[in-house]
């Protein structure tokens, strides 16, 4: 059966300059051999944008935004998952009291990212960036609360800083592979990967490879473990 490699992209499928183009070299010759390449980050459509431009990457589709937009290689939009505005200001206000730690933000639309709330007429995803601490998991709990659960709250850890990232709870990963299942109506095992917080649910759903430089609050889920993207494409090829 042909295979919808699902792959994250930060940490995942561009670990370094070196092993990206490997991995581009990789998929490429899946994607001739009829499988599927589907890119699954939490940045945003002009992020990774940027980072097509720059390394020249190939694929037949993206979930962008930890799943709050899917769009083909068209940039036909598959999928959006729109944030209610009231609630996005009402999370903004809560998160006054961090801004001591806070050292950017971010508001997502499908395909333009404003500071300002404002100049947005709807919103997919929040992202802030935090010095590194336990605060951005306090942070979560209370977005959690503040909007019962109507939005999902994932930290991400970087290196020299921390990442919050808010999206609506209707969506995951997960939940954009089904649909994207959905429009394409054929048959596809996912082999999906990853190794953040954001990542989660896809790896749980559909059995996922754990990248081994993840996030270590995540071996709680004891997830499979493995070492690169060219592993995995030589076990499932």
């Amino acid at each position: 059966m042909k295979k919808m490699f699902v792959f994250d992209y930060d940490g995942t499928y561009y670990r370094n300059n070196e092993e990206l183009q490997n991995n581009i070299k990789l998929m490429n010759n899946a994607r001739k051999k009829g499988h599927l390449l589907v890119i699954a980050t939490g940045r945003s459509y002009v992020s990774f944008m940027k980072e097509v431009e720059k390394f020249n990457i190939d694929y037949d589709y993206l979930i962008l935004s930890s799943g709050a937009l899917i769009i083909d290689k068209n940039e036909h939009i598959i999928g959006s998952y729109m944030m209610d505005l009231n609630l996005v200001k009402g999370v903004n206000k809560l998160l006054e009291p961090y801004h001591a730690s806070l050292q950017s933000q971010m508001y997502i639309d499908e395909f333009m990212n404003s500071e300002i709330l404002s100049q947005l007429n709807q919103v997919i995803k929040m992202t802030y960036t935090f010095n590194k601490g336990d605060i951005c998991y306090e942070i979560q709990q209370s977005v959690n609360t503040y909007t019962h659960d109507e939005f999902k709250t994932y930290v991400v850890a970087g290196t020299s800083y921390d990442y919050v990232e808010i999206i609506s709870s209707k969506t995951n990963k997960a939940v954009a592979i089904l649909d994207l299942l959905k429009h394409i109506q054929e048959d596809y095992t996912i082999v999906a990967a990853g190794d953040s917080e954001n990542d989660v649910e896809m790896l749980i759903e559909f059995d996922g490879y754990l990248m081994n430089n993840h996030d270590p609050k995540l071996d709680t889920y004891r997830l499979r473990i493995v070492d690169s993207i060219e592993s995995i494409v030589k076990k499932e090829i």
